[in-house]
């Protein structure tokens, strides 16, 4: 059963959306937004006509386009987990539909994707930030971002042999800015400090035992 046809259509250049398509049903026109993957998989063409399910489905992914077009400048800041995302769509007052209808779309066109949210997330944290493996998995995790990714990935950007040589480093910094203090106060300065960041007690007497070595020598 015929619901319609398309008067026409073209492309817009937009991220999201980058198809305008005008529908007369029922005596009027409808200007419909979609992505040129769906226009495509829907035989979108002038002239055609569509059904009830053809219809159904370019309302349904308008209305996508509509809600994800409103998280543009989120997505734009930085790169965001799927967590991240769908708490600003539960906030944004999304129903579970259509939750799972934006992530759909933006996990196939590349706005989202865990796994290169948390590369970014741990060099970003290995460069600047001097914390522990543990620390950064806790936040990776805290994001949303599940165990196993958050796993595979520090063992790519975060290779074990580095946690050592990154707390001394951090130590050495807390060293310097501490110098006026007393030896007892300097180092247990420095111990808490890498505590805070998460180093393991274990690493952390490590790293004690190897400035002492230091300044003695």
């Amino acid at each position: 059963m015929t619901s319609g046809h398309v008067v026409g259509w073209y492309p817009t250049g937009s991220s999201f959306g980058d198809v305008c398509v005008e529908i007369e049903h029922n005596g009027e026109r409808t200007t419909f937004r979609l992505d040129s993957a769906t226009a495509e998989r829907l035989g979108i063409a002038t002239g055609i006509e569509l059904d009830d399910d053809t219809l159904a489905a370019i309302e349904r992914r308008h209305r996508t386009i509509a809600l994800v077009g409103r998280l543009h400048r989120f997505l734009s800041y930085r790169l965001r987990s799927s967590a991240e995302v769908i708490e600003r769509l539960r906030r944004a007052g999304a129903n579970a539909d259509d939750i799972r209808d934006a992530m759909e779309f933006l996990g196939i066109h590349g706005f989202i994707d865990d796994e290169r949210f948390a590369r970014a997330f741990v060099r970003d944290h290995v460069r600047f930030r001097s914390l522990s493996a543990a620390a950064i998995r806790r936040k990776l995790i805290a994001k949303g971002v599940a165990a196993d990714i958050a796993e595979r990935v520090l063992r790519q950007e975060y290779p074990h042999g580095d946690e050592f040589a990154r707390a001394l480093a951090a130590a050495r910094a807390a060293l310097r800015r501490s110098a006026s203090l007393s030896p007892e106060k300097r180092y247990r300065r420095i111990r808490d400090h890498l505590i805070r960041r998460g180093y393991s007690s274990s690493v952390v007497r490590h790293v004690l035992r190897s400035l002492a070595t230091s300044e003695e020598s």
